[in-house]
């Protein structure tokens, strides 16, 4: 069975396997990035200032935002090869000292976005611009605490492939978020129109509307009954537990601080486009965020695809099925593929029906609909990559993540970037915009072969060697 498993590449049950963990995914990521959707659609009706500061302070928060919550990722692939060594009780151990991590976090990171907010005219922007992006700032950073409780208690969940609660959860909030935004953006129900910051404060009450629902669930479901009393330790340690173990928290930072500076790095490339964009004018960082936010949309389903990957990989691997995790590997890398290509096609052919939503700015719309030839291009790449890392983290195997991403995307694809935008060292003209979304693709492609390659060498490794790696 094992040298047939060996041989297959691609699996009908595994896809299944798949299909049944990542549709809840998919949903529930799709709709928490459909609250950033939602975000800029809306701000866009109420001004071209309102768009591009939610895009400047967005490159800001996005960034550091998933350096937080990639320090937490580790907890859900932890909890899937503790469930399938059937140790429901080390799971919810693990869980427990990620809380204590993410209350650490949440006080370091809302003051860094703090001060951040009152210096984001030293990037050069206008000063009405600079206002509007750090109120959106010092709204949304309210929302961090509950953002990494949501992920901490999410963790468990997932990692008993139960993945529907985050998909109900995600959908209300994404449902709650938009009379929100109408509410505080628009000045509507007596409330003051605020624009931007309204915009962040609603992101921020949903955020922690997510936090109690997950926790309501988890708390009420009979498969974590064993469970209980589930935040007991972090009051008093129960017997023959630690209250804070650390060295649980230490195995979690090294798993976490490689793959959250990996989500850093690649996210800041991304956003940090913003910023850097902003001597171009305002028309500029809109189109860019316009771009920026529906690829972000359309990333949800490799995003979706590397998350239960991960989850599949890390079960598998618990329970000792080295080969079926390869398998099942393989599968999320074939399809991942093939749904990269089928929405490559779709964004670029209705390019202009999807720039319409976010508003009717001649300037915004034109340079917004260039820039998605080439979205599509970089979906391709992006896909592929996402679902390897994923397959990464199922193995833990993070260290090289972060690694690849730094030289790939900050000394690739950032000053590569610049380049084609600002100089002539390498075209014709400047660029513009287009330089940076051309160094997207660059970079992206360079992470992919890396990463692949790592995988292909993982799964040459025998049996006992992988389970030495997962013990570490």
């Amino acid at each position: 069975m094992s040298s047939r498993l060996k041989k297959m590449f691609f699996s009908g049950s595994e896809l299944r396997q798949l299909f049944a963990l990542g549709v809840p995914v998919l949903i529930a990521q799709t709709s928490q990035q459909g609250m950033a959707f939602v975000d800029t659609v809306m701000t866009g009706q109420a001004s071209a200032a309102d768009l591009a500061a939610v895009g400047v302070a967005t490159s800001v928060w996005a960034p550091f935002c998933m350096l937080g919550v990639g320090v937490l990722m580790p907890l859900t692939p932890l909890v899937a090869q503790s469930v399938g060594a059937r140790q429901p009780q080390q799971a919810a151990h693990c869980v427990r000292q990620g809380l204590w991590l993410a209350a650490l976090l949440s006080l370091l990171f809302m003051l860094f976005f703090y001060m951040v907010s009152w210096r984001l005219g030293l990037f050069g922007l206008e000063p009405e611009l600079a206002a509007l992006a750090g109120g959106y700032l010092r709204a949304i950073m309210w929302g961090f605490p509950g953002l990494l409780l949501f992920c901490c208690i999410r963790s468990l969940a997932e990692g008993h492939s139960c993945v529907r609660p985050s998909m109900v959860i995600g959908i209300v909030a994404l449902a709650l978020n938009i009379p929100c935004n109408y509410v505080l953006i628009y000045g509507k129900l007596g409330f003051p129109a605020l624009g931007a910051v309204g915009c962040g404060v609603a992101s921020a009450f949903c955020y922690w509307v997510m936090a109690v629902a997950m926790l309501c669930y988890v708390r009420r479901e009979p498969l974590f009954s064993a469970l209980r009393p589930l935040f007991l330790p972090m009051l008093r340690p129960l017997e023959g537990q630690k209250r804070v173990d650390g060295a649980m928290i230490k195995r979690v930072l090294r798993l976490g601080i490689p793959s959250a500076f990996a989500v850093f790095f690649e996210v800041s490339l991304f956003t940090l486009t913003a910023l850097l964009l902003a001597p171009l004018g305002t028309v500029v960082v809109a189109g860019h965020q316009v771009a920026l936010n529906f690829s972000s949309m359309i990333f949800m389903l490799p995003l979706a695809l590397s998350m239960t990957i991960a989850i599949r990989t890390g079960y598998c691997l618990g329970a000792g099925k080295v080969q079926q995790a390869h398998l099942a590997a393989r599968t999320a890398l074939v399809a991942a593929l093939c749904c990269a290509v089928c929405m490559a096609l779709l964004s670029y052919t209705f390019r202009y029906q999807f720039v319409a939503l976010y508003g009717d700015t001649p300037a915004v719309v034109e340079l917004a609909v260039g820039l998605f030839a080439y979205m599509a291009t970089y979906q391709l790449v992006d896909a592929v990559q996402a679902v390897s890392l994923g397959i990464l983290r199922g193995y833990n195997d993070t260290r090289i993540i972060s690694y690849v991403c730094f030289v790939t995307y900050w000394l690739i694809g950032l000053p590569l970037g610049y380049t084609l935008t600002y100089t002539t060292w390498l075209t014709a003209q400047p660029m513009g915009a287009q330089g940076f979304w051309t160094a997207y693709i660059v970079a992206l492609s360079v992470g992919m072969c890396c990463y692949l390659w790592r995988v292909r060498w993982l799964h040459k490794l025998g049996k006992d060697a992988v389970q030495v790696r997962l013990a570490r």
